[in-house]
């Protein structure tokens, strides 16, 4: 019986790597990796992703042709069925390799990109178009890329969620003072219900959270309540319109990479790219400042700091992940025109590709599909 043996190129990009060894599974005897000195730790962060334990590895260097082509000769690839995903490598690495496989009539394959679609390059008879039927999960996705993660988990119930988010939206002037008072306590263990004037009142109403026999609540309960709630109602929204499972969804995930680490809200894999949303009910706050002796208010904008956020992290996330940002804060006025505080942000925003989801598109209750401009 032939063995087959599946051949990556290594490079920065590692997800296509990743895609076709889950597309052609137990199908594959054996695994061999073409990489260069450079690409060591994207070599194991592919193995790790893809659960490889055992592999064949040659290492070249990428920008010299005649290195390349005696190392790949030198291989013992005997009577092996060779496949090989030329996605990855530098350009000149990868037309060597090309040429090298065509030679010795391997089938040669590669991944666009697209549409969970991957492409045969050689030979060119029969099908030459392919759309993956493996699903890449979240983590899996991560993993590729080198982070270390730390699942989040959903708090409440999406009815919770619901209710929250129509109760936000219909008592916010009553609302806003009681979680001002809340915000600075986010990450404080315990908070007496009493001690904040109207919160009684306020988990009266909605009937979500019930303070213990002390009379008190929990930092999840205020997190909960100042804000996480709408972190929440986006989960369920898009996990239940795109029809993911638990494994191409996550809240709340801690990410590590290279010593720094970053918490974000809802991220999601939707036909083999990454998607992640910030929540914020809220861009903008007031605070009371003391300026020459008198008290005055000083208004702030969250959203370019949000935005220098998505900027910073979306190269490390690969060619094709997409961010985005959820708000309730309004972003236009009635007639639909960008408000003045707003203007430089939108600007941004379009040039980094970011997407931004307010009020009155949240409130219209445009699908996930529309929010995030999916096909």
């Amino acid at each position: 019986m032939t063995n087959s043996i599946l051949v990556s190129l290594v490079s920065q990009q590692t997800i296509p790597n990743v895609e076709l060894i889950k597309e052609f599974g137990d199908k594959i005897n054996k695994h061999l990796f073409i990489t260069t000195a450079q690409m060591q730790n994207q070599l194991e962060w592919i193995k790790q992703a893809s659960g490889i334990g055992i592999s064949d590895v040659i290492e070249v260097d990428a920008f010299d042709t005649l290195d390349i082509k005696k190392k790949l000769g030198e291989y013992p690839f005997g009577d092996d069925e060779i496949i090989v995903n030329v996605t990855g490598g530098t350009k000149l690495m990868s037309l060597v390799i090309d040429d090298f496989f065509r030679s010795v009539g391997a089938t040669i394959y590669y991944v666009t990109g697209y549409n969970k679609e991957f492409i045969k390059l050689y030979p060119s008879r029969g099908v030459i178009k392919f759309e993956m039927k493996n699903k890449i999960t979240l983590n899996e996705y991560l993993i590729s890329y080198g982070f270390e993660i730390e699942e989040g988990s959903v708090y409440k119930q999406k009815n919770d969620a619901l209710m929250f988010m129509n109760y936000y939206l219909n008592n916010f002037n009553e609302l806003k003072p009681v979680l001002s008072t809340l915000q600075p306590a986010r990450n404080k263990k315990r908070i007496e219900v009493k001690a904040v004037k109207n919160l009684n009142k306020l988990l009266s109403e909605t009937n979500i959270i019930k303070p213990d026999g002390e009379g008190m609540i929990t930092k999840y309960d205020t997190r909960y309540l100042t804000g996480d709630w709408f972190e929440e109602y986006v989960y369920f929204k898009v996990k239940e319109e795109l029809n993911l499972d638990d494994t191409e969804i996550g809240k709340g995930y801690k990410i590590n990479k290279d010593g720094v680490s970053n918490e974000l809200d809802i991220m999601f894999i939707y036909r083999h790219k990454l998607y992640i949303i910030e929540c914020k009910t809220s861009v903008s706050y007031t605070q009371n400042i003391l300026q020459n002796g008198e008290e005055k208010e000083k208004n702030t904008n969250l959203l370019g700091e949000i935005l220098y956020k998505s900027d910073a992290l979306r190269n490390k996330f690969g060619l094709f992940a997409n961010t985005s940002v959820f708000t309730l804060s309004p972003i236009r006025d009635t007639n639909g025109k960008t408000l003045e505080n707003m203007k430089d942000h939108i600007k941004r925003a379009k040039l980094s590709n970011v997407t931004i989801a307010a009020k009155q598109d949240i409130v219209l209750n445009k699908s996930i599909r529309e929010l995030l401009k999916i096909n």
